[in-house]
């Protein structure tokens, strides 16, 4: 026959390993989404540098950017093939949301939506010099424009600084007050290159 003491501490017994088994559970599943959200972070800034190097090669000849769409981009194969999405004829990023083109004569834009803070800033801050040269021409990171000095006019410059890539991309929300915050997932990166 149990008695009633051991019958307690049975059940305090497994509410104890049920304890530890859900905090496992949550250490494993936060490193889970750590990581794969490394992995999106290191893909989609892989993506810009290939559609990047794509676009200038495929253009270069033509000496024009203003009829650069998704459509050519994807029927020359100008960029990672990752990044297309050939049955809506449009481009994507990693997120799984739109890549933007648009170009003038002498410069094309590249932008990327509704990116994560963290994608957000590490992206804004990525180095664009090459042997001391950039085709980069700015960077718009919301509202916020940045150029290299000579063009700043006294707004913000390049390359972007940590604090202000911060500041530009919208913040995670505050612990104390989560529902204080706006969508930080909701970050546009607009590139401007030459």
């Amino acid at each position: 026959m149990i008695k009633s003491s051991q019958a307690g501490r049975s059940m305090i017994e497994v509410i104890g390993v049920l304890a530890i088994l859900s905090a496992i559970t949550m250490a494993i599943t936060k490193m889970v989404n750590s990581v794969h959200d490394r992995y999106l972070i290191s893909r989609i800034t892989q993506q810009i540098s290939d559609l990047r190097k794509g676009i200038s090669n495929r253009y270069v000849a033509s000496g024009t950017y203003e009829n650069i769409s998704a459509e050519e981009v994807i029927a020359s194969n100008a960029g990672p093939s990752d990044m297309f999405d050939k049955e809506n004829k449009k481009l994507i990023h990693a997120y799984d949301w739109d890549v933007l083109l648009s170009g003038t004569k002498d410069t094309y834009q590249i932008t990327f939506e509704h990116l994560p803070h963290q994608a957000c800033v590490e992206l804004a801050l990525m180095n664009w010099q090459f042997g001391g040269n950039s085709d980069l021409y700015s960077i718009k990171i919301n509202q916020t424009e940045f150029n290299w000095p000579l063009n700043a006019a006294g707004g913000k410059v390049l390359p972007v600084e940590i604090t202000d890539a911060t500041t530009a991309c919208i913040p995670p929300p505050p612990k104390d007050n989560p529902a204080a915050a706006v969508d930080q997932e909701d970050n546009d990166i607009t590139w401007t290159f030459r």
